[in-house]
């Protein structure tokens, strides 16, 4: 199984799910993150430059990434800015028929504030919206973005979507038994968190996310199971509709 994670900044995917990536990548599925933005703009010394920025935090992804066995896709674009345009979208399908994920992991967009004291960033949200357009419908269509397929990228369908953090998950993860191993893979991105309160939090979030199921430590998704046909795959749903 190939995951692919498409997220607005580096250490986006190990915040929100290094856990399930520690366990995907224990079972032996290919894991592939995917940077929107370099992070540039990562830091609080007014005399650091976004080059030194970018290169920091590229070493630092490179160490989180090797603790995954994972592959690292950059897209370039300025942190800070990120809009859902067209550009965005095309990138993105570029790199989903480049990769060809059964899972994709993202930002829930329409998650706005976390724990009463938290702006969810902007950039997650665009990163969000962006990749939820590029998978439906571009990235099962040749019709659209008709100059990819010509570059010989097929259309391709993704299985299932994974968001987060999201007010309303539906999936939850036991993370229990690699808890301690997600917290290093985070220090790993030490110009972004301070271990002396990062092992705090976010232990303190896995309990509070497992909490709701019983657990003592978990991440939580929203998710969407897609398929070639959406109508067939209606036809076929159990799942509750609601009408009007």
């Amino acid at each position: 199984m190939t995951i692919l994670t498409l997220n607005a900044h580096p250490d986006d995917a190990e915040t929100m799910a290094g856990g399930t990536l520690l366990k995907w990548a224990k079972e032996g599925h290919r894991i592939v993150i995917g940077l929107i933005t370099d992070g540039d703009k990562g830091t609080n010394d007014p005399l650091d430059t976004p080059e030194q920025v970018v290169a920091r935090r590229a070493k630092e992804q490179a160490r989180a990434a090797a603790q995954l066995g994972a592959e690292v896709i950059r897209l370039g674009y300025e942190d800070g800015l990120l809009q859902p345009t067209l550009e965005l979208r095309r990138d993105l399908v570029r790199v989903m028929r480049q990769v060809r994920p059964d899972i994709v992991v993202s930002s829930d967009p329409t998650m706005w504030f976390r724990h009463g004291l938290y702006i969810n960033h902007p950039d997650h949200r665009a990163a969000g919206q962006a990749v939820l357009d590029a998978i439906y419908p571009a990235v099962k269509k040749h019709s659209i973005f008709p100059e990819l397929a010509a570059e010989g990228l097929e259309p391709h369908v993704v299985s299932e979507i994974w968001l987060g953090p999201s007010d309303e998950p539906d999936k939850w993860v036991d993370i229990s038994d690699v808890l301690d191993e997600k917290i290093a893979l985070i220090c790993e991105h030490a110009s972004q968190f301070d271990p002396a309160y990062t092992r705090e939090a976010f232990t303190r979030m896995a309990a509070r996310v497992g909490a709701a199921k019983g657990l003592a430590a978990a991440e939580s998704f929203r998710t969407l199971r897609l398929a070639r046909s959406t109508v067939q795959a209606l036809a076929r749903s159990n799942a509750p509709w609601n009408v009007g």
